[in-house]
């Protein structure tokens, strides 16, 4: 059961961040209007600069993370205490990266379906590197969540340079689930399999 399914009270986090990227996304690819691209534009500028970080380390961009979500996180996903909760702490992770993405987008970068180990395997395939594999396995191998945030921007900034996007939704839900031991190895093997795919799949379809 993963944590999606363990509640129906109010939005999930995939909902509220998908939604959100969405949101943002639209308003800086001027679908909404002179207005509402240089707010999304300002309020993603911002944004950017902590990629990579924890929330804790910046509260006001937490603040800031918390105030554009929309819909907002439900009440059982915030926290109480002088922390972040755990979805608190993936919807900033996710959103930040967002942003990082969105630097310069002409296109989208939130794809409904399409996971972040897909859209590496995609990037690997595209590339032809030898620097992509290692790179991925580092995130699986990152013996703590800061060494993986630090793992994960670099290759979200590879993935803007070529205009590859993912599902923000679900990779707040994933971001959640790897700092939670009992999700933890699904969400590697999961993004493992992801990343292969990209591959086999690409090849079967030159192959036709």
């Amino acid at each position: 059961m993963t944590h999606e399914e363990q509640t129906t009270r109010g939005p999930s986090l995939s909902t509220c961040v998908g939604k959100t990227a969405t949101k943002l996304q639209d308003d800086y690819l001027g679908s909404h209007g002179d207005r509402a691209q240089a707010h999304a534009r300002g309020v993603l500028a911002t944004l950017r600069r902590s990629a990579g970080n924890t929330a804790m380390s910046n509260p006001l961009a937490m603040e800031s993370v918390l105030f554009e979500m929309t819909p907002a996180l439900s009440e059982h996903l915030v926290g109480k205490g002088d922390r972040p909760s755990p979805s608190e702490e993936a919807a900033f992770n996710a959103v930040t990266f967002f942003a990082l993405h969105m630097q310069g987008a002409q296109q989208p970068a939130h794809i409904q379906g399409q996971s972040f180990a897909r859209a590496c395997g995609l990037l690997n395939m595209r590339r032809d590197s030898n620097s992509l594999k290692p790179r991925f396995d580092a995130i699986l191998l990152a013996h703590d969540a800061r060494a993986r945030l630090i793992h994960i921007r670099s290759l979200i900034q590879l993935l803007r340079t070529e205009a590859i996007g993912f599902d923000y939704g679900r990779f707040a839900t994933d971001l959640r689930s790897l700092n939670d031991p009992r999700y933890h190895n699904g969400v590697l093997i999961r993004w493992s399999r992801d990343f292969a795919q990209a591959h086999f799949n690409s090849t079967n379809s030159s192959k036709n």
